[in-house]
């Protein structure tokens, strides 16, 4: 008889408060490793900021160097569901089948060139595994473009589409932090959005450095002046064998 064993997994719950402290949005996840090394995140993001209330479900699975493979959007606005779609991405092109209100049926298939910055499906922590990619070992100071970005939405809450769009900004890394949260104390990396395509605000945020790159921190400028934190966190790092998609 074969004996169940749940994957590897951790969890956690992240808030994203206005910089007097007043909430506006949460958001649980959940990350875990398959027998194929590839990672899976889940997250359920809920948020009410100015004229925006959203509701947004992903899940993204990326291989050992976290680069891409597939993808699910579920977007709600106002207590209306409003996009689905799903996404993949093979060595040389990406994918996707969506429908919106707002476009209707899309069908999308454009070529890429790995490695990619990653996939951007909004969630912070999907924005952590953006700078796993990043080239550390360069130091501080280093700034890095991979060119075309593909993400689900230039929304900034990422409540448009879901479909493929496109950004061109970059990564800067800041350098090691040793950071404090409801979750915990976690050694950092800090990095910064350099040259951003869609008006976004001013964008730090602190990476842990245990292989899994959770988001642990995050304080953006402009309109929005606010501070993300891990808030509590459950499970070891996985530390995934090494595989491609």
């Amino acid at each position: 008889m074969t004996r169940f064993a749940p994957l590897p997994r951790r969890d956690g719950l992240i808030t994203y408060r206005h910089a007097d402290g007043g909430l506006w949005g949460t958001e649980r996840w959940g990350i875990t490793r398959g027998g194929d090394g590839r990672r899976v995140l889940s997250a359920h993001c809920e948020m009410a900021i100015g004229s925006d209330d959203v509701v947004r479900d992903s899940v993204l699975s990326v291989d050992a160097d976290f680069q891409p493979c597939d993808a699910y959007v579920r977007i709600m606005n106002g207590g209306r569901l409003t996009g689905t779609g799903w996404f993949r991405f093979d060595q040389s092109h990406a994918e996707c089948e969506t429908y919106t209100e707002a476009e209707g049926r899309l069908s999308q298939r454009m070529p890429i060139q790995r490695p990619l910055r990653g996939f951007g499906v909004h969630a912070v922590q999907s924005d952590g595994w953006l700078g796993a990619s990043f080239p550390f070992e360069e130091g501080p100071g280093h700034v890095k473009f991979w060119g075309t970005n593909l993400m689900h939405s230039l929304h900034h809450l990422g409540a448009s589409g879901p479909y493929f769009t496109t950004t061109h900004s970059g990564l800067e890394y800041v350098g090691l932090e040793t950071v404090t949260v409801p979750a915990g104390t976690f050694e950092c990396r800090r990095i910064r959005l350099r040259g951003t395509t869609n008006n976004h605000p001013p964008y730090d945020m602190w990476l842990s450095t245990d292989g899994d790159h959770l988001y642990v921190k995050g304080v953006v400028g402009g309109y929005m002046d606010s501070l993300f934190q891990l808030e509590e966190l459950t499970g070891s790092p996985l530390d995934a064998p090494e595989e491609t998609c």
